[in-house]
């Protein structure tokens, strides 16, 4: 029996999104004597560019990077120190050059058995670039303060 194919809605609000897709966000961190690290949130990554970044590689080239703490791509936070910042600008960077004004049908999750659906998205290539962007320019920010950067990817 074939599977179903369920693409992505991107009309949809962010309280329909059910998984297998999901959504993200990025901020500084920096040291606070009282509390020790604080963070914020500059950057919500919707699931478009979330799942664009998975597709495309960064979410592993960024996983290989020394994170100061977590791991990249499992939804959790992950911390990059102010030593690691630069290299993730830079893989943020390279993605922008390589998939600017191109289109892209990525698999978020293939059918297990064939009797399940396979979660596809077609990526919004414009929201995705604002994204990237938003992404260098907190890491260069952060660079430039001598902070570190969280990503929950």
């Amino acid at each position: 029996m074939a599977s179903t194919t369920v693409y992505f809605d991107h009309d949809a609000d962010d309280q329909q999104i059910r998984p297998p897709f999901r959504s993200g966000d990025a901020g500084f961190v920096w040291s606070n004597q009282d509390v020790g690290f604080e963070t914020d949130s500059q950057v919500n990554i919707s699931p478009n560019s979330l799942h664009a970044l998975h597709g495309h590689g960064v979410v592993l080239q960024l996983g290989a990077l020394d994170a100061a703490m977590g791991e990249v791509g499992n939804g959790q936070d992950a911390v990059f120190g102010p030593a690691s910042v630069e290299q993730a600008l830079r893989i943020f960077y390279e993605a922008d050059r390589k998939t600017y004004g191109a289109r892209h049908d990525l698999l978020v999750r293939g059918s297990r058995d064939g009797a399940e659906p396979e979660y596809r998205i077609i990526v919004d290539n414009r929201e995705y670039q604002r994204t990237l962007s938003r992404l260098q320019y907190l890491c260069s920010t952060a660079a430039r303060m001598g902070q570190g950067v969280r990503i929950r990817a």
